[in-house]
């Protein structure tokens, strides 16, 4: 999750823009992201709430 996350733009904490092909593998399958795609908290994309995975990630990533 931690590369993933680096293919995304975070334009607030409910939206996160994709900048450039992002691929993350899933217990449930591969999810494939192209540039230009926004996911926004509480929209879910191949079963998956892509925007709350970024920024649980996002939040991990700011604690000391």
């Amino acid at each position: 999750m931690q590369e993933f996350i680096k293919h995304f733009r975070r334009d607030n904490a409910d939206t996160w823009s994709c900048l450039e092909p992002a691929e993350l593998t899933l217990p449930g399958g591969r999810i494939q992201v192209t540039p230009g795609s926004r996911f926004v908290r509480g929209t879910k994309f191949m079963g998956v709430d892509l925007a709350e995975l970024l920024e649980e990630t996002y939040q991990q990533r700011k604690r000391p």
